[in-house]
């Protein structure tokens, strides 16, 4: 479920910083995808932002590690999502 949240705060987070002709280019959509392979269910779950950097990409299952603004994030969802999935 923070997976998915992360996705929409980014759709968010690209719409307050733009005019609405560019936010109406934007396709503003959230698109999971589920299959099986391996025996393994695996679940993909992408935002149409700009995506991560690589150094965001590097860090981001670290403890306390957010992308978000000043209260906005803890830094704990995704590296909890990582440990239940493991």
């Amino acid at each position: 479920m923070n997976i998915l949240t992360n996705a929409i705060d980014a759709i968010n987070d690209f719409n307050s910083r733009f005019k609405f002709a560019k936010i109406k280019l934007n396709l503003n959509k959230v698109t999971i995808k589920n299959f099986i392979e391996n025996c393994q269910l695996k679940i993909s779950i992408a935002d149409h932002d700009k995506g991560m950097s690589e150094e965001t990409k590097h860090k981001i299952f670290d403890h306390l590690f957010t992308t978000k603004y000043v209260g906005n994030g803890t830094g704990l969802g995704i590296a909890i999502a990582r440990q239940i999935v493991e």
